[in-house]
């Protein structure tokens, strides 16, 4: 049984500041299509400041919007981005570290219109109004800021 909640559609932000970014992004790309999952749209990769801690490397950064065979729950949406995160050889540092693989959902549901508050996981992004090229890497795939 699927809930309100369930859905094909997760709009994922990746990025990498360690080793080849470039290298990274493309392993992300991979690993997230594990699962029948597939990537209908990508945005432009770019190069953002490091937020929070900044004493660190830029960050290559991109969007991607991804569709499941069949709806999914967010914890799957979660988990599916955190295990390709560690198949591309992401290892725990610290809050706002720096990272050789990071994925993140940014938005679920065909036009974002999916809420989730929770410890563990808070869509739209926590920090998506405080990070403005994220903005502008989703408008690149056509869908507005939730308001």
């Amino acid at each position: 049984m699927t809930s309100p909640q369930d859905t094909r559609v997760a709009w994922v932000a990746v990025g990498s500041n360690v080793g080849s970014r470039t290298r990274a992004l493309a392993c992300l790309r991979a690993e997230l299509q594990r699962s029948g999952v597939a990537i209908e749209a990508a945005s432009s990769e770019i190069l953002t400041r490091a937020v929070g801690v900044t004493a660190q490397d830029d960050f290559h950064n991109q969007v991607v919007r991804l569709r499941a065979p069949e709806p999914w729950p967010p914890d799957r949406w979660l988990m599916h981005c955190k295990q390709a995160e560690q198949r591309c050889g992401r290892r725990e540092t610290y809050r706002w570290g720096p990272r050789v693989a990071d994925a993140d959902v940014v938005l679920l549901g065909e036009n974002g219109e999916i809420t989730v508050n929770r410890d563990d996981l808070t869509v739209p992004h926590a920090e998506l109004n405080h990070r403005p090229y994220l903005a502008r890497l989703l408008g690149e795939l056509g869908v507005a800021l939730p308001k």
